[in-house]
């Protein structure tokens, strides 16, 4: 394929003029979902404002004015599925239902992130997988599959294949992507491990939509302390370069230490992001999971504070264009209430146990031998254990 045509089709930020043209598509496939569901123009008028009010309020009051183009489609945000395709119709039509009328006995699970191997070369010292790694593996290929029929059955919108470190199967992941029908975007959470160019050009070539890249760190050094292996640096780098050449969306995930919470570190590694032309930036603040249950990694005040002051500053920055656009999950958690446990999103282990999220384990059954929803039912009724939970996260 000529240079030019690679290009084109490799990730980018669209803002200004173009952004706004964009946005104007998306709005008006909304508004004929909801016309549809509504079956008038007022109130799929009333469905579209309430949906646009309820995404303000999950990104503090200040939409980015930019999103990400990838794979001929647009992202406007981490969790929502790429513009336009069957994942976004799908997933604008179960929000549209819930508002219209919400039922307990319908999941309306938008996320699910899928744990598909025990095995990871690191040793990462916040890993919520710890007591788990490097146990024999309980989910075959077949298994793997199955999980996957069932909630791509039940509508789901995007599929975060996780792990362990999922490269680790690779040749499975291959197969659980070119098993899937149209209608989920899939995401790739990994450390970066030996990604080349050509297995994310098969990745995507399968029907991966992007790769969500651990990246603890600006410092090289003080990331691969972090991970526990002296390549998890150069990994990262030559993951997030297979991504963009192969035409992936990529996103950079960091674990928010109390070590690392600084304002210059925070700058720094929005540097990064850019050098390494991520279109997302995710943060996660430590949990008391894992390899952390018994520590104290709980963030203070003031550090909660920068958190929250970058990731709305960098969002609605006058000169944005440019900038990844900023996921924190923390800052909506705390203002509207968490939606996990069943409500938008859930977590399925090594073993095929369901749980609330990665970080909120308690496993409530297992979806190879139990009807999964039944015991997303149970996951609701347990809710999130940190946070209240949420009805709807558009």
């Amino acid at each position: 394929m000529a240079g030019s045509a690679v290009r084109r089709q490799q990730q980018s930020i669209i803002s200004g003029f173009k952004f706004f043209f964009v946005l104007l598509g998306l709005r008006y496939t909304v508004l004929r979902a909801a016309r549809r569901c509504y079956r008038g123009p007022r109130r799929a008028v009333q469905a579209l404002k309430l949906l646009m009010a309820r995404r303000r309020l999950v990104q503090g009051g200040r939409i980015p004015r930019r999103c990400v183009k990838a794979g001929g489609r647009y992202f406007f945000g981490l969790n929502l599925p790429g513009w336009p395709s069957p994942a976004f119709r799908q997933f604008i039509e179960h929000e549209l239902n819930l508002l219209k009328a919400p039922r307990d006995d319908d999941p309306h699970l938008q996320t699910l992130i899928f744990a598909v191997t025990k095995r990871c070369p690191l040793s990462c010292e916040h890993c919520f997988e710890w007591s788990r790694l490097q146990d024999p593996e309980t989910l075959s290929l077949e298994d793997l599959l199955a999980i996957n029929r069932r909630f791509q059955a039940q509508g789901i919108s995007q599929i975060q294949i996780s792990g362990g470190e999922p490269l680790v199967r690779l040749e499975d992941v291959l197969s659980l992507l070119e098993s899937a029908v149209p209608g989920t975007d899939y995401w790739l959470l990994t450390s970066g491990y030996q990604l080349t160019a050509s297995d994310a050009a098969r990745l995507r070539t399968a029907g991966l939509t992007g790769v969500n890249i651990s990246l603890d760190h600006w410092d090289p050094a003080a990331h691969n302390a972090f991970r526990g292996h002296p390549e998890a640096f150069a990994w990262v780098e030559g993951a997030a370069a297979s991504a963009i050449e192969a035409g992936l969306a990529l996103c950079v995930t960091l674990c928010a230490t109390r070590a690392f919470v600084t304002a210059e570190n925070l700058r720094k590694y929005l540097k990064l992001a850019q050098k390494l032309q991520a279109g997302f930036i995710q943060i996660l603040e430590p949990r008391r999971v894992g390899r952390y249950q018994e520590q104290e990694v709980e963030l203070t005040g003031t550090q909660l504070q920068l958190l929250t002051d970058f990731f709305l500053e960098t969002n609605s920055a006058r000169h944005a264009g440019r900038l990844p656009i900023v996921t924190y999950p923390g800052y909506h958690q705390r203002q509207q209430g968490c939606f996990g446990a069943g409500v938008r999103y859930l977590y399925v282990d090594t073993d095929g146990d369901l749980h609330a999220c990665p970080f909120c384990q308690e496993k409530q059954g297992n979806c190879l031998t139990e009807p999964t929803a039944e015991i997303v039912q149970r996951i609701k009724a347990r809710g999130c254990h940190q946070f209240e939970t949420v009805s709807c996260d558009f």
